[in-house]
């Protein structure tokens, strides 16, 4: 069976040349976050790049995801940002997988699993400084002592997430920061000592180095896509992922008539059409009928009607030669023009990762691999 005329190419070597700057604006150790099949680029592929670099501890938002690494990567760490059940002990221990832990069922049922099993459970206190998702708030403190004195439990980290590091204003994520020291000060003079503090994102990473501590959390800018308009524009860092298709068809339309469902465009004048076999199950939005755009022999080209389900069509009047079987990029760089998640992003009234995650799994990834060391 052939490939299928749409594809994503993830390229490997670009992702570890990010990796690689991002270690020179930390001394920290870095924990490349790969949830959400490494934001869409393909996670098993994505770790075994990063071990090759050095990497050794890696975060993820699911159970899950994690076991799909660790059946791959059996000595890697891999640490469950995300929530965890009462019922995933079992499986936690069993599997030495770090969990955040931010209520006491969790922690005892953690600690009555490893003691079962004779083992000891590593796990990270997740605490809320102001993102107010999950996490133990300042008032918590003597619970947060309490599961130090569960048996079989090791609390080897501790970290918080910011809500506003991606800005240029640092202003709340300095208050974030304080009312972690405090926490952590706070254990500290009752006793309790944890040896690994993690609070830096991709955008701390890149502007914040107060924040670094022991260990820094590097998620979308590692895939090269910038934190936010506002924060890391000048890092130099290339997109780890294009997205390519290949005409389908080419056909002229008179003036009046019409393209897609809706009839929703109208020609004003004769029209040349190319048809491009992707559409919203493969995760072009259908918000972007009519206004988006693709790049077509270096050209930048309109999306014209509605996009379907599984093809989309494109105005290439002024785009002379185009024909079936030419390569059009939907993300990426063709000549001298370039698509950006960012760019799509902006037209979509979101943000660069919720493009680069919706790409759905029908997509073939296709890899370049890394140049060896």
């Amino acid at each position: 069976m052939g490939m299928r005329q749409v594809w994503a190419e993830v390229n490997l070597q670009t992702l570890r040349e990010n990796f690689f700057k991002h270690q020179t604006y930390t001394q920290s150790e870095i924990m490349p976050i790969v949830k959400a099949d490494a934001y869409g680029h393909g996670v098993i592929p994505v770790v075994r790049t990063l071990i090759a670099c050095g990497a050794q501890r890696f975060g993820v938002a699911l159970l899950q995801e994690a076991l799909e690494i660790k059946a791959v990567f059996p000595e890697v760490t891999v640490m469950v940002i995300g929530a965890t059940g009462t019922e995933d002990s079992d499986t936690l221990v069993n599997e030495e997988i770090i969990p955040a832990v931010f209520q006491l069922a969790q922690a005892q049922a953690l600690s009555e699993t490893a003691v079962r099993l004779n083992r000891t459970a590593k796990i990270h206190i997740k605490v809320d400084t102001g993102m107010g998702r999950i996490g133990y708030r300042e008032t918590d403190i003597s619970e947060i002592l309490r599961i130090s004195q569960l048996p079989n439990l090791y609390i080897e980290g501790i970290f918080t997430h910011f809500a506003t590091a991606d800005q240029r204003d640092l202003a709340f994520a300095r208050k974030q920061l304080k009312c972690f020291e405090d926490i952590y000060e706070k254990l500290k003079m009752m006793g309790l000592t944890i040896p690994i503090r993690h609070v830096a994102n991709s955008a701390a990473i890149l502007q914040f180095p107060e924040s670094h501590f022991e260990l820094v959390r590097l998620g979308i800018s590692l895939y090269g896509l910038t934190p936010s308009s506002q924060v890391g524009g000048n890092v130099g860092l290339e997109p780890v992922m294009s997205w390519k298709a290949k005409v389908s068809h080419v056909k002229t339309i008179g003036t009046g008539e019409t393209v897609s469902y809706g009839r929703t465009f109208q020609a004003a004048y004769p029209t040349q059409v190319a048809t491009v076999p992707v559409g919203y199950a493969d995760g072009l939005r259908r918000i972007l009928s009519n206004q988006g755009e693709m790049l077509i022999r270096g050209r930048r080209s309109t999306i014209i009607g509605r996009i379907c389900m599984d093809q989309t069509m494109l105005e290439v009047t002024k785009i002379p030669g185009v024909k079936v079987g030419d390569v059009v990029t939907i993300l990426g760089k063709d000549g001298g023009e370039r698509l950006t998640a960012s760019e799509m992003a902006d037209w979509l009234g979101t943000i660069n990762y919720e493009v680069v995650c919706g790409i759905s799994n029908r997509v073939p990834r296709v890899y370049i691999e890394a140049k060896e060391a």
